[in-house]
């Protein structure tokens, strides 16, 4: 067999493709790109043969959700198979969702790779449902968090398990059991209740996290010895995509070889087929295997990003972040962007509406506060990327997965396992240090439907140039790391050695997210009378500074911020450089707007007030002036610290007009200094400080300002609020239909019946509770 794309696009000795597919489907399953790649083929420009095979090609691949009566011997073969595993595990099944099920039952450790389209998270759904004990799912982002919890809550009826996307002992009333859906940064908090939970099963989702190169990938290892000490009798399973050698987590984490197991699965439920384009827009077929599927690329007579648009499907655009901020992907997509129209309805205006509530945006053009990546959702237009704040991305994932998305714009983020399938996947940039991460993205190409039919997608490279790059990628293995960075030799200016060490030495304080040697250093007598500046300068009594002179401070001149700066210098155990500094006062600023009860929109309202110079506009204009010729006040971006090498630069050039400030680059930036920075950082440092503060000095200020730093607020029933789960946004629609709440369970008036019922989505298992 060769040339088989063009010969199938020729209609050339169809049969003989058939029958040299299925034979290979029969004996191997569909484990073979290139076995996948020739059935798209052969839908696409042979449909009427194709719909003869088609039954036979589906109880073959042995997608068994598909519920296909057999018409030969060898497909009641595969018919007594679907019926034995249905029998055994109650479920149908596919084959390789069979073996992950019996490998995690049958092992204390069951680590495994598998395609995107092997449907892992069905398993895991049924697995968690049928748990006794607390089950933790581990997962490496905040939207992946929603896309489990919204599942379990549609599964799990029961309301006697709590699904919580946060760690705490909350609800004891009313539950006999928890499931935890946290990141690796928000599993830290475990371990402080450790004696107080029956774990008995760890979910690591997208387990090639811990293959990087980071301080993620580092407190991803970090976790799993953590748990392994804290909940020896629970057990652990590990899911990746595409990888070679899932082994790689038994070995790293010295799980014993015996009860540990591994499996690599290379089984698709979906077709894929490969193109590339030229600028012009024109596309070109070719296959990953030359011997087989043709040497040269192979004129593609249709637009297939057009085709699927025109036909109600759905395009990814995998582009740079960079192209986001500068608005550059408007311009090169052009062409398809205009094909998206308006669409009219409830369900669009519902979306666009709670975008505004959260956000602050507006979608009128040339107005103050407007954001195109609102405007842009009412033609079907989705941005997502790792800055795009948590619940504008859950919102924005809901659209897609109500079919409103047609074309979507990401970065790599959208790799990270959430559940976003698309008609077309286009590669804009192919990151060929990033392989595993554009696989992953390559599976969003095709969605695996539960109709009889055989499913597939395109994967497009936007350059002709790239196409031999790409087939390197797609025939290489993907190996992960074998040593964990927790154990690898120490570099120069490590800045996380202490932190290995004391995970590694058992040091580590799981009661305060930090080593012995960091609660040793905010302990320390310099470190107290730092601390009492701080409280002088920020407190006038037993109150916070008021939001009207925090405001007034726009160049972040109060003594505090200086304060604050030694703190985080002892911490360091080091001075702290100008850029550093400059990045701390705003996080400082920040973190004191949510003191005062700011919601995230109140707080995008400030900074775009700020640097856009909005009330002198306003006035200029009321007074019929220009305002044209107005730059931009100086803000500070958000950068990861510490970094010794950054320099003090404004969001914006020097030259930007007051005018054109973008709104959603203010929201992107704050989002990131209250998620990266404040939540990830900063918290346990300054929470740490304050606290063991109060506890020598009694000095009440310092405890008010530990619960301000951990939860926002000093309020008892809105710290309660907020440990159930809810927004600061929630707490002033919900607080006054609440009689009680405390640990044990939250007790509401019948007035919470008067909200409409997406308001009580964070509290509606509770409000259940309550009806029983």
């Amino acid at each position: 067999m060769n040339n088989l794309i063009s010969n199938i696009m020729q209609s050339d000795k169809t049969e003989d493709v058939f029958s040299y597919v299925l034979d290979n489907l029969y004996k191997t399953g569909p484990v073979s790109t290139t076995d996948m790649e020739i059935l798209s083929y052969l839908k696409l420009y042979n449909p009427e043969k194709f719909e003869a095979h088609q039954d036979m090609i589906l109880n073959y691949m042995g997608v068994f959700y598909k519920n296909i009566e057999p018409k030969t011997l060898k497909e009641v073969v595969f018919r007594q198979y679907r019926k034995y595993i249905s029998d055994t595990y109650d479920n149908t099944y596919t084959p390789v969702q069979a073996k992950i099920i019996k490998g995690i039952e049958s092992n204390k450790c069951f680590s495994f790779s598998a395609p995107t389209s092997t449907g892992k998270s069905f398993v895991f759904m049924n697995l968690i449902h049928k748990s006794i004990n607390d089950v933790v799912i581990v997962v490496p982002s905040r939207a992946l968090i929603n896309e489990y919890y919204h599942k379990l809550n549609e599964l799990i009826e029961d309301k006697s398990v709590n699904i919580l996307t946060f760690i705490d002992k909350i609800n004891t009333k009313h539950t006999d059991r928890n499931v935890f859906i946290v990141t690796p940064e928000r599993c830290r908090e475990l371990f402080k209740y450790k004696e107080q939970y029956k774990v008995s099963m760890f979910l690591f989702d997208e387990a090639q996290l811990s293959n990087e190169n980071s301080k993620r990938g580092l407190y991803f290892d970090s976790i799993v010895r953590r748990a392994q000490k804290g909940f020896p009798d629970a057990s652990f399973v590990f899911a990746h995509p595409f990888v070679k050698n899932p082994e790689s987590q038994i070995k790293k984490n010295h799980f014993q070889l015996e009860t540990s197991d591994s499996i690599q699965f290379k089984q698709k439920n979906v077709g894929q087929m490969f193109l590339c384009s030229d600028n012009e827009w024109n596309f070109y077929h070719f296959g990953i295997d030359k011997s087989i599927m043709g040497n040269s690329k192979v004129t593609c007579s249709f637009d297939p990003i057009d085709k699927t648009i025109k036909n109600g499907g759905s395009v990814l655009f995998y582009i740079s972040k960079s192209k986001i901020y500068n608005r550059g992907f408007l311009n090169q997509f052009a062409k398809y962007i205009d094909l998206c129209k308006e669409i009219e309805g409830e369900q669009i205006d519902y979306y666009i509406e709670q975008l505004k509530q959260y956000t602050g945006g507006d979608t009128i053009a040339n107005k103050n506060y407007y954001s195109q990546m609102i405007a842009l959702l009412k033609r079907g237009i989705v941005i997502h990327h790792g800055s795009l704040p948590l619940h504008t991305r859950v919102i924005i994932e809901k659209f897609t997965q109500d079919g409103l998305c047609r074309i979507c714009f990401a970065t790599s983020t959208l790799e990270q396992g959430i559940n976003m399938p698309f008609d077309v996947v286009f590669l804009d940039r192919l990151e060929s240090s990033k392989p595993l991460s554009v696989k992953n993205l390559i599976g969003r190409a095709g969605r695996s439907t539960l109709s009889n039919e055989f499913d597939f997608g395109y994967v497009i490279v936007g350059s002709i140039s790239k196409m031999s790059n790409f087939r390197n990628i797609m025939n290489q293995d993907e190996i992960l790391d074998e040593e964990s960075s927790l154990e690898k030799s120490e570099q120069k200016n490590d800045d996380y050695n202490d932190f290995k060490e004391a995970i590694l030495n058992d040091t580590y304080s799981d009661e305060y997210n930090l080593t012995e040697k960091d609660l040793e250093k905010l302990s320390a007598d310099s470190t107290e009378i730092v601390i009492k500046n701080i409280l002088d300068t920020l407190f006038e009594g037993e109150e916070i500074i008021s939001l009207s002179q925090l405001n007034q401070d726009v160049r972040n001149r109060f003594k505090h911020y200086q304060f604050f700066r030694e703190l985080y210098s002892i911490y360091l155990n080091r001075e702290l450089e100008d850029g550093e500094a400059n990045v701390l006062d705003t996080a400082i600023k920040i973190m004191l707007w949510k003191v005062h009860g700011k919601t995230f929109k109140n707080i995008c309202w400030f900074r775009y007030s700020y640097v856009s110079k909005t009330n002198e506009r306003i006035k200029l204009e009321k007074l019929g002036r220009r305002t044209d010729h107005i730059t931009a006040n100086f803000i500070t971006g958000y950068h990861e610290i510490p970094d010794k090498n950054h320099k003090v630069y404004s969001l914006f050039s020097p030259d930007t007009k007051a005018s054109d400030i973008d709104y959603d680059l203010i929201m992107y930036d704050t989002y990131d200094f209250i998620d990266k920075l404040i939540g990830f950082k900063l918290n346990d440092i300054f929470y740490a400080s304050f606290i063991k503060y109060f506890e020598k000095t009694h000095d009440t200020r310092a405890e008010k300002l530990s619960k301000y730093i951990r939860y926002g607020t000093d309020n008892e029933k809105h710290i309660w609020m907020l440990r159930y789960g809810m927004s600061f946004e929630d707490i002033e629609l919900i607080e006054s239909h609440i009689v009680s709440i405390n640990s044990e369970e939250i007790i509401f008036k019948e007035s919470i019946y008067s909200l409409p019922k997406e308001k009580r989505l964070s509290i509606e298992r509770f409000i259940k509770q309550n009806e029983e």
